[in-house]
């Protein structure tokens, strides 16, 4: 009689579901789930967690904090775990002086802006000015732009236009020269006008060998006679051609 009643007790824990055995784990995993998911929607309620400070970071001369705050303002009323960082971002590139940002949250009611401010190198001819990189931009309030190099050509051409003359200028600086102007026309052919009021015509091709060949000539031929040059023509394989200034017209 025993062995039959032990006989049963084997049978039932035989044909006993797998899964209970594992009932508890997954009753827990449920329970961790529940709470995981009930813990995000209360950190995701704006009430919970505001953003309460925008920290700004940067050497900041035209920017100004209260342009940064007005262009998170529109994306903080979310809270600090649903503001969308990427927005955010675009929405202070728009501002004229920013050249770059970056947005991070700091736990835990922190939003962290760092900004590079835009660059002036030269202005654009057309209008608006030039970082180092040849990216043009607008200010809106009006800038002094005395002294500014100029730097004019068809449109899209910016940043070809800065590299060149940043090269460009690296070479004649160690003459004492600096470049007032760089133009390319429609044709891509190069003018530049120095600061003594002469001008260089480049040409489309060769810009660098050409200019070698100016600063070579500078010391001995150039640049003794320079308050009588008006032009140097530098479009010619193995040499340039001058043009004098007329009588009464030096530095003109």
């Amino acid at each position: 009689m025993a062995r039959r009643i032990q006989a049963r007790r084997k049978q039932q824990e035989v044909v006993r579901p797998e899964w209970q055995r594992y009932l508890p784990l997954l009753l827990g995993l449920m329970l961790l789930a529940v709470f995981t998911i009930g813990t995000g929607l209360w950190l995701a309620a704006p009430g919970n967690l505001p953003l309460r400070t925008v920290r700004v970071q940067g050497d900041l001369q035209h920017v100004s904090t209260q342009d940064v705050h007005a262009a998170v303002l529109p994306h903080a009323q979310v809270g600090f775990m649903r503001i969308d960082i990427g927005a955010v971002r675009e929405a202070l590139e728009q501002l004229p002086w920013v050249h770059s940002v970056q947005v991070r949250r700091t736990w835990p009611d922190v939003l962290l802006v760092q900004l590079r401010e835009q660059q002036v190198l030269a202005r654009w001819a057309d209008g608006g000015l030039v970082n180092p990189e040849g990216g043009l931009f607008q200010p809106v309030e009006p800038v002094v732009t005395d002294g500014l190099p100029v730097l004019r050509g068809p449109q899209g051409t910016s940043t070809m236009l800065t590299a060149h003359f940043i090269e460009l200028q690296r070479a004649v600086a160690p003459l004492q020269l600096t470049i007032n102007e760089v133009a390319m026309d429609e044709r891509r052919a190069w003018k530049l006008a120095l600061d003594n009021g002469m001008e260089l015509m480049l040409g489309r091709n060769e810009h660098p060998a050409r200019m070698d060949r100016f600063v070579r000539a500078w010391p001995r031929i150039l640049g003794p006679r320079s308050a009588t040059v008006a032009r140097v023509d530098l479009r010619y394989t193995n040499g340039f051609a001058v043009q004098w200034r007329q009588p009464g017209r030096a530095g003109a």
